[in-house]
């Protein structure tokens, strides 16, 4: 069993750890850290957040049901402080339980059938991700042209060669090209600073070789194929790849893979978040009921991208001659041309005429006339005096002139007019 962490304190953010908060498995000294800051990778001291953890959580029963480890631990802790016997204290501290509960719980397992040492409780240890990939040189160096953008990443290194095209302090090697040293010299200060200089010549010897092997450690020999490992990541990595390229080259090539593995790791459990919680938030509680809930799902997406054909309809319903100008095209370009009949217009119910003004000055067959043609009898004699009066100045009245006298409906006019000329109050002939 883990030992007590009442005073134990977080490294990274200095809370007092409560349960539960993970412990490292792999660092010599015990180190245990909260969940916000290893959710944050924090790394301390020689801890790395990739090492192999432990969840502290003394939830489980110890010896008795309805004592957990962690009320155990409590228990002992109060004891300890309050001295034996002082169980009103001692519940106080620990808030879970009655004094009565402390002191006979206490007596049982620790006094009178005390058995040590304690159970041994085994690790719960949980490894990281996969491990990382390895870096190895290439094979096949790349030989960019010069002034290429690639030429430019590599920073004027010749892979091919194992050299820089301009190398650091470049003209290192002109100070030294006049130096001697002969049997002749005799001023040790002359000979003091020829020795400085080549010194100073062999600092910079060092600091090639140096920016060498980081171009080699750091695998910037070839960028390309570096990327190329990590095409197996999720796509929302590889958009952080090109705002990562400067970062990851300030590290090795097995801290930089560990670092986009972690990225990896967290996209992916925030995704399996996302879909618990839209299974919870859909009322689904089992793991067996997901494969139906994806299909059903997934025949609700496909019934949704079909066309609705009666929304469509709906759409040019409101007038019959864009209605039945749709339904020919869209059956033309389904069959083939296909000529489709034309639709009757349905006809509207008789007005009831009954006590409408002027309905007293109506014979019965005009009255039927109005309301058939859905005229209200005063409008009906006003038209029908309009017409009389323009055919005697005349003579006569053809259609398109009463048309043009009454502004309603043209096939109501054309019913009126023939109405009038076959009753004989008006001609449509010049007599």
């Amino acid at each position: 069993m883990p030992p007590s962490n009442k005073n134990s304190m977080c490294p990274g953010c200095g809370i007092i750890l409560k349960e539960p908060y993970i412990k490292c498995a792999e660092c010599v000294k015990s180190l245990s850290i909260c969940l916000r800051c290893f959710a944050r990778g924090i790394e301390v001291r020689k801890h790395k957040s990739y090492h192999k953890f432990e969840v502290i959580k003394n939830d489980f029963s110890l010896f008795e049901e309805k004592w957990t480890a962690g009320e155990e631990l409590h228990l002992l802790d109060a004891i300890s402080e309050c001295g034996i016997g002082n169980w009103q204290d001692v519940a106080s501290q620990l808030q879970t339980k009655t004094k009565e509960e402390c002191e006979r719980h206490y007596n049982m397992y620790y006094i009178h059938n005390a058995k040590p040492p304690l159970p041994e409780m085994p690790d719960p240890i949980i490894s990281y991700p996969p491990p990382a990939i390895v870096f190895k040189l290439s094979e096949d160096p790349p030989r960019p042209p010069d002034g290429s953008m690639m030429q430019m990443d590599m920073s004027g290194y010749m892979a091919a060669r194992g050299d820089f095209m301009v190398e650091p302090c470049n003209y290192a090697e002109s100070e030294l090209k006049d130096i001697e040293f002969t049997d002749e010299d005799s001023d040790d200060c002359e000979t003091q600073l020829k020795l400085a200089v080549v010194e100073n010549y062999w600092q910079v010897l060092k600091e090639r070789q140096w920016k060498k092997k980081i171009i080699r450690d750091f695998g910037l020999i070839n960028i390309k194929k570096v990327m190329a490992q990590y095409k197996r990541f999720d796509p929302t990595i590889k958009t952080y790849l090109d705002r990562l390229l400067p970062l990851l080259r300030l590290l090795s090539p097995v801290d930089a893979d560990m670092y986009l593995e972690t990225l990896h790791y967290e996209v992916q459990l925030k995704n399996e978040i996302r879909k618990l919680q839209e299974y919870r938030e859909n009322g689904i509680t089992r793991i067996r009921l997901i494969h139906l809930y994806e299909s059903l799902k997934q025949r609700r997406k496909e019934e949704s991208e079909k066309p609705k054909f009666t929304t469509e309809v709906m759409n040019h319903v409101e007038r019959d001659g864009a209605c039945q100008q749709w339904l020919q095209k869209s059956l033309a370009s389904e069959d083939g041309q296909v000529p489709i009949p034309p639709m009757t217009r349905r006809s509207a119910a008789p007005l009831d005429v009954i006590g409408l003004p002027g309905y007293d000055k109506l014979s019965t067959k005009e009255r039927e006339i109005c309301s058939k043609f859905r005229l209200i009898p005063k409008s009906y004699l006003d038209f029908k005096e309009l017409l009389i009066n323009e055919c005697r100045k005349h003579g006569y009245l053809r259609l398109a002139q009463a048309r043009q006298l009454i502004k309603i409906d043209v096939n109501k006019t054309r019913k009126l007019f023939d109405f009038l000329v076959e009753e004989g109050e008006i001609n449509k002939e010049p007599t």
